[in-house]
């Protein structure tokens, strides 16, 4: 068939179409031929005579030389194509094709014609380059010299965007204010690793992160088209955005995710009024932002209702835009799945490739980030560009479509509970396609799909691989591309098909499906602890057989764990959770709130359920608190008041003994396994409003099951007395120096935890559940109108045997000090000095030589007055007066008002004078 003129451009231009406009630099150059016969000699032949094996251009541009080895090739061009009468034609045209390598690097490649100079591109070390002769020079100038190689190139230089300067030019965006936070610790060991395969090396590192058991999760999709879609696909749009699905389905289908994920369309709605949908603007965020409003209204309530849906996706033409450029192909938010508000993503529609980038947004809803994350490099190292998260969306590895670490972040996701909406099956579903997308839709029509109506098939294409389409750019028409393979099921030939990028033969796509069955458990690993109850964990792999094509993945436990090195840690007086704070003293997280010697300590109060696992420390002495890790260590107690620990994260059941899935249990009294039998309770009431701080109860060691209430004045918030606690050492712990904290508090003593509410209820409480290790005081601060204060307390002690009952178990204890009975000078302080039983009640078999004194001399020197000089008189002659400076000053020579000295009579501070008669 003729061509017009223009068409030759198809076979010596390049455009390398990524739905981006990239800036390029721009420098000129004179190739150079190279002999192969005389390395270093110039010839200067026509294009006719240069049928070689090889031939060798040399550039030098951008302050770097380049070596062309180049070798004919017109296998590009179709058998029987013509050309238009002024180009080129016939066995002339065939031999202006060659291509090669650049530099002998055996990743570059280069494709150039050479029948009007050097025409076409190469890409070499990350760098894509366009050398075509300038329009500028005198083409007759050229011509005396004998070759047009002579004339001078202009060079164009476009970097890859996975290799510019750290900044993506992405077929994919989140929303600015996306927040990515995911933990991959555990994977560090895995950093060395080359993931070209799931292997079994791979599997069994990636078993460690998980948490016990594999289920199938099924997401219910409402897929909405607008009308933009409507007008361009017409009565196949249903056809064609349920054909995309069925790609992607696949996709999630395939093992390298390591989890069970079924897509299912639920529902499918056509937006042909827009005022009935989402305002989609080339705004891609806002887009989105709206989308997710509109589709929130429609959803059902509950996700037990049939026609409820997980996500929903909107499909549209609309040229969506980033924050700066235009590049944007999809935008989801990252981690929302099960959020009715944002669980969504938007697609802007270029042709069957935009299953891969559905099947992307919906990975940024799964919580997976770009491959390129700094969380992922930092565990497993630089990743490959060609799996499904990649920020550029250029070559899929269709053998393993998924990277290690999406794989592992998706089922960190799952396992933490942030998918457990996916758990239903969906009671009703759309049917998707079942057939390969290229028995449905021809080569002619991928085309159009991705670069509009009018685009062809170029004619020079190997089978299979890229699917390169005609268009037009600045008038002249062009072959272009997206950098994917033509889609699986179009023909390739008499009984060929093509199939992951192949041309192969149709019965061999005919791929049957095989489901996953688990592989044999492994042998346990390391103790996560070497005392005090540690765990060990064995995993199994779904690899007996791996699942394929479209198989089933495996369903039940692939994590089994057991307790380990159950012996008591040596006695350090602080919990393994104080430990994990305590490692990171100093840290100061880079804020002005916190000094270089911050001290960190576990925080409790305020925590939620889902949260008991993660590292939580506040800096003591003030309100701040970060999650310092995202998991404490396997083996650690889900809090100080349970005998549940933590593994991988969750908070599992674990007995009194220390072992994992144990049924026993503290009784009242702290007795692990015991009955209550041995136990007695301790209670009582204090009513005497005394100012000052008031012995209440003292909890003795082994007290458990306490409970401290002081009720407010006619329950007032606020009836100025305030519980207070301090150690055997009479340190106060808990509100002393007349100073009280008016919110909510832990209180660690030696491993053991009370909880305190803190002043600003009605009702304040100090309650702890498991034995104390170290003996306390319980009194109470009565001060301002001085309310009669209600403290009733109530605690658990094990019973006294025969044995025991033969021991002086009394002790002093003591109240607070009173006021001292002069405010300056030498005065008494008193305090309440009792013998007491160890359930707080008075006895008389205390050590008198142990009783601790009840007074003791208070009061510091008082102020005195002190004077200066006198003055001059104010008159030379006659009656003047004089000064002299008066002060009320401390020991110390500071001063104070005059007020303080007050109780003694104050110095004459002016004073008449006489002097001789004027």
């Amino acid at each position: 068939m003729a061509m017009p003129s223009s068409s030759f451009v198809l076979f010596t231009q390049f455009l390398l179409y990524l739905k981006v406009t990239h800036c390029m630099e721009v420098d000129f150059c004179r190739p150079v031929r190279l002999s192969q016969k005389k390395p270093g000699v110039y010839l200067h032949r026509r294009a006719e005579q240069m049928n070689e094996d090889e031939i060798v251009f040399r550039l030098r541009a951008f302050r770097e030389d380049f070596y062309l080895h180049l070798s004919p090739d017109s296998s590009f061009i179709a058998a029987g194509s013509v050309s238009a009468p002024d180009t080129f034609a016939g066995s002339e045209f065939r031999e202006c094709f060659y291509s090669g390598y650049v530099n002998a690097d055996p990743d570059s490649f280069a494709a150039l014609s050479l029948c009007k100079g050097l025409q076409g591109g190469f890409f070499y070390n990350g760098v894509e380059y366009f050398i075509s002769q300038t329009e500028t020079e005198d083409a007759g100038a050229a011509s005396v010299r004998g070759n047009s190689f002579d004339r001078t190139h202009i060079i164009r230089r476009r970097r890859r965007p996975a290799h510019s300067a750290g900044n993506f030019t992405s077929r994919c965006e989140v929303p600015p204010d996306t927040n990515f936070t995911v933990s991959l610790e555990r994977y560090k060991y895995m950093r060395e690793l080359e993931t070209d395969g799931l292997t079994e090396t791979v599997l069994n590192s990636l078993g460690r992160s998980k948490r016990f058991a594999a289920v199938p999760r099924f997401v219910e999709v409402l897929v909405v088209a607008d009308e933009s879609m409507a007008k361009f696909h017409g009565d196949g749009l249903k056809h064609y955005v349920l054909t995309l699905m069925s790609v992607a389905a696949r996709l999630y289908k395939h093992p390298s995710i390591l989890n069970s994920i079924n897509i299912v369309v639920v529902g499918f709605m056509v937006i042909n009024d827009d005022d009935k949908g989402p305002k989609v603007s080339s705004n891609a965020a806002l887009t989105l932002r709206n989308f997710c409003s509109w589709q929130k209204k429609l959803n059902k309530h509950s996700d037990k209702h049939p026609e409820y849906w997980d996500t929903a996706i909107l499909f549209t033409k609309q040229d969506l835009c980033g924050a700066t450029t235009c590049d944007t192909l999809g935008m989801a938010d990252v981690g929302t799945m099960c959020d009715p508000k944002r669980s969504c993503s938007v697609i802007e529609d270029d042709g069957l490739p935009s299953a891969f980038t559905t099947a992307h947004e919906l990975g940024h809803v799964f919580n997976m980030p770009h491959d390129n994350v700094k969380a992922c490099e930092e565990v497993f190292g630089k990743l490959k560009d060609n799996h499904m998260m990649s920020p550029t969306l250029i070559q899929i590895d269709r053998s393993r479509p998924w990277s290690v670490c999406s794989a592992a972040i998706v089922t960190e996701f799952l396992d933490r509970g942030h998918g457990d909406c996916l758990l239903d099956q969906p009671q009703k579903q759309l049917t998707l396609p079942d057939n390969l997308p290229g028995s449905s839709y021809s080569l002619h029509r991928q085309c159009e799909l991705a670069f509009g109506p009018g685009s062809k098939p170029c004619p020079y294409m190997q089978p299979c691989s890229k699917l390169w389409c005609t268009g037009k750019a600045r008038g002249q028409l062009v072959c272009q591309t997206r950098h994917f393979p033509w889609a699986d099921g179009t023909s390739c030939g008499n009984g060929k098909v093509c199939y992951q990028g192949a041309c192969s033969v149709k019965n061999s796509t005919e791929h049957i499906k095989v489901d996953g069955r688990w592989g044999k458990w492994g042998s346990f690993g390391d103790c996560s602890r070497s005392c005090g109850g540690g765990v060990q964990l064995a995993r199994r792999q779904c690899n007996n057989p791996v699942p394929e094509n479209g198989g089933k993945y495996c369903y039940g436990l692939r994590v089994k764990y057991r307790s380990c090195n159950l012996s008591p840690c040596p006695d350090t007086d602080k919990s393994f959770r104080e430990e994990q704070c305590e490692a990171f003293n100093g840290l100061n997280l880079n804020t002005n709130r916190l000094g270089s010697s911050v001290v960190w300590v576990p925080k409790y109060s305020g925590i939620s359920p889902k949260d008991k696992c993660k590292l939580i420390c506040r800096a003591n002495g003030t309100g701040y608190f970060y999650v310092l890790a995202p998991k404490v260590v396997d083996g650690t107690p889900c809090s100080p008041d349970t005998t549940s620990v933590c593994v991988q994260g969750k908070c599992i059941k674990a007995g009194c003994d220390g072992k994992l899935d144990s049924n026993r249990k503290f009784d009242k009294c702290g007795v692990c396994g015991g009955d209550n039998q041995g136990c007695k309770k301790v209670s009582g009431l204090f009513t005497k409003p005394v100012h000052g701080y008031n012995f209440v109860v003292m909890l003795p060691v082994g007290a458990s099951n306490i409970d401290i209430r002081q009720r407010g004045y006619r329950g007032m918030v606020s009836d100025e007395n305030y519980l207070a606690v301090k150690n055997r050492h009479g340190k106060y712990l808990l509100n002393g120096n007349y100073v009280v904290s008016a919110v909510e508090r832990d209180l660690l003593v030696k491993g053991s935890l009370l909880r305190y509410s803190g002043t600003s209820t009605s009702v304040e409480i100090l309650q702890a559940t498991r034995p104390l290790v170290e003996p306390l005081t319980v009194e109470v601060l009565s001060v301002g109108k001085m309310t009669p204060p209600r403290v009733r307390y109530s605690f658990y002690i094990a019973k006294e045997s025969k044995e025991e009952k033969t021991l002086p178990v009394s002790h002093w204890v003591t109240g607070g000090w009173d006021s001292c009975t002069v405010t300056c000078g030498s005065g008494l302080q008193k305090r309440l000095v009792q013998c007491q039983s160890v359930d707080g009640r008075p006895a008389v078999d205390c050590d008198g030589a142990d009783r601790p004194v009840s007074v003791r001399a208070c009061g510091d020197p008082c102020p005195v007055w002190d004077v200066g000089t006198w003055s001059h008189c104010s008159k030379s002659c006659g009656r003047g007066f004089k000064r002299r400076l008066v002060r009320c000053i401390t020991e110390n020579g500071l001063n104070l008002p005059r007020e303080h000295c007050s109780g003694k009579r104050k110095p004459q501070e002016l004073d008449l004078c006489n002097l001789r008669q004027c």
